[in-house]
C-alpha cells in the first residue's frame, strides 16, 4: 500500500468567517480536531500547516509554517508537502467539516497508476484542489509558481499530470459523500448551516480530547 502523509491547510485569513474556520465548534471538537481525525483513520501522520502554530498547540497535532508566508492555498500546499518524508500527500482545507474516510480512500486508491502528480476531486463539474492527493514531484512546480507570483491552483494544476476523480471512480463513496466532503464553509451562514445540519446526523467524530494534550 502507498504510504500517504495527511495535510490540513489551515494557514488562511478566514476574513469572510471573521475568526479562525479551523477553531469554529462543532459537536463539541473544532473543526480542525474534526477534520483530523477523519484523516487519521486512512493515514498514520497528520500535518497542520499553519500562520501561526503556537495557536493550535494545545491539540497536540504536528505543525509546519508556510515557507512563502501570505500566498494562499499554493503556499500551503507547498509547505505540507516539504514537511512529509512520503510520495504522497493528502490536502484536505480546514473549513471542509464533512470530509469521510470513503472519499479520501477513493482518493487514495487513484496513486497507483503509473506517471500520476496529482488526484483531484470532481464534483458537480467543479474541481476542488483543496481536496486532493499531491505527489511530492509537483514540488518544483508550485515552488516556480510561488516565486513567480503565479499563485492560482487552476494555472497551476495546467502543469501537472492530473487525474480528476468522480463519484463514478469509487462504489463505496456516494454522490451524497462526494457533495458533503467539498462543502466548505466561508462565512458565518455557512458555519450555522453546518451546525444544523450535524444537530440532525449526530456525526462526532473520535478525537482526543485536548485535557489529554497539555501544553
Amino acid at each position: 500500500m502507498v504510504e500517504v502523509t495527511g495535510i490540513i491547510v489551515a494557514g488562511g485569513r478566514s476574513s469572510r468567517m471573521g475568526q479562525d474556520k479551523a477553531m469554529l465548534q462543532l459537536g463539541g471538537v473544532t473543526v480542525l480536531e474534526r477534520i483530523s481525525a477523519v484523516l487519521g483513520q486512512v493515514v498514520q501522520r497528520v500535518i497542520v500547516v499553519a500562520r501561526d502554530p503556537q495557536q493550535y498547540r494545545r491539540f497536540g497535532l504536528e505543525m509546519t509554517t508556510d515557507l512563502y508566508p501570505g500566498l494562499g492555498p499554493l503556499s500551503g500546499i507547498h509547505a505540507g508537502l516539504s514537511a512529509s518524508n512520503t510520495e504522497w500527500g493528502i490536502v484536505v482545507a480546514c473549513d471542509m467539516p464533512f470530509v469521510q474516510p470513503e472519499v479520501l480512500r477513493a482518493l487514495i486508491a487513484h496513486t497507483t497508476e503509473s506517471a500520476l502528480q496529482a488526484v483531484i476531486t470532481s464534483v458537480d463539474g467543479r474541481i476542488h484542489p483543496l481536496l486532493g492527493m499531491y505527489h511530492r514531484s509537483v514540488l518544483p512546480s508550485a515552488e516556480q509558481c510561488l516565486r513567480n507570483g503565479r499563485l492560482r491552483l487552476i494555472d497551476w494544476l495546467d502543469l501537472l499530470n492530473v487525474r480528476y476523480a468522480t463519484v463514478d471512480d469509487w462504489p463505496g463513496a456516494s454522490l451524497e459523500m462526494w457533495q458533503q466532503a467539498v462543502f466548505n464553509m466561508n462565512n458565518p451562514q455557512d458555519y450555522q448551516l453546518t451546525v444544523n445540519q450535524l444537530e440532525h446526523i449526530h456525526d462526532v467524530p473520535d478525537v482526543q480530547k485536548t485535557e489529554e494534550n497539555p501544553e
